[in-house]
């Protein structure tokens, strides 16, 4: 009986040490969260990823080849300091075009920059659709020649866990 009594006190003495050394392990280790920086940066580069996505798909559903074709952004056609409106009605044309909703980026892409005679103007609409305007350069001023909308799925962007990110 004093065996078994000791085999039994034996055997809970161990349960219980191990047992509790799990539990001061666990509460030991402390999960770090990565700086709001580096999340800044993953979103970033999720949101890129995101915006070529639509664009191939744009691409794709109107057979495009854009090698020739230098993209623009809002940011480009901003005037800079000194720079006078009526020397710059191109810029001043286009500006227009990246007004709107859409999923994910408005995109504008012209044959030989500015100083080029062609371009097109894609975006994908909220429904999904693909949206193509073709654009000419009469003069000084850029004019949407035509417009194509095509019956495309929607591409829907992965939420980030900003959850995950420490908050510095």
């Amino acid at each position: 009986m004093n065996k078994k009594f000791s085999y039994l006190l034996l055997i809970s003495i161990i349960l219980i040490h191990g047992v509790n050394n799990e539990t001061i392990f666990a509460n030991s280790v402390k999960e770090e969260k990565p700086p709001k920086s580096v999340c800044i940066e993953e979103s970033e580069k999720e949101y890129q990823e995101f915006n070529n996505k639509v664009l191939k798909d744009i691409v794709k559903s109107f057979n495009l080849d854009l090698s020739e074709y230098q993209e623009f952004i809002s940011d480009d056609l901003m005037l800079k300091v000194g720079e006078k409106l009526n020397d710059h009605s191109d810029k001043m044309s286009l500006q227009s075009l990246f007004v709107g909703s859409s999923n994910g980026s408005r995109r504008l892409f012209l044959k030989n920059g500015l100083e080029g005679k062609e371009g097109y103007f894609l975006y994908k609409k909220i429904n999904g659709n693909n949206v193509k305007k073709k654009l000419s350069k009469i003069g000084e001023v850029w004019v949407v020649m035509s417009v194509d909308e095509k019956k495309a799925k929607k591409i829907r962007i992965k939420r980030f866990n900003w959850d995950k990110c420490s908050e510095n």
